[in-house]
């Protein structure tokens, strides 16, 4: 199993609705420096067929480059990707299917069933 992770600009976010984000903020997202985007993680199988009763979304994600450093695939793909891609190892589990993993990996049962 492998997984499709995807970006796609998320137009109904903005910092001015947002308590978190300071003036220069809004000003480099004005300025197109930085975006949100909805984070997209399909399961797919060996042959090549995207699972999508398992896809997982987060919205609201920051891409791009703040004011206070930039947000790129490596800092969204090891911390949001890694944990949706998780939570739909879970749900193909919870729809029947088999989800084999080496014995250390963060996919194994006991490291994504509770308390985890």
């Amino acid at each position: 199993m492998d997984f499709k992770v995807e970006l796609k600009r998320d137009g109904a976010a903005s910092p001015l609705l947002l308590e978190d984000y300071s003036e220069e903020d809004v000003r480099a997202f004005d300025g197109g420096d930085w975006q949100f985007v909805i984070l997209r993680v399909v399961p797919v199988d060996r042959d090549l067929t995207d699972l999508v009763s398992a896809e997982r979304f987060a919205r609201g994600v920051e891409w791009g480059d703040l004011p206070q450093g930039r947000i790129d695939r490596e800092d969204v793909t090891d911390a949001q990707a890694k944990d949706l891609a998780i939570d739909s190892v879970r749900a193909l589990r919870s729809f029947g299917v088999s989800v084999e993993t080496e014995r250390d990996s963060e996919f194994t049962m006991a490291r994504s069933v509770a308390p985890f």
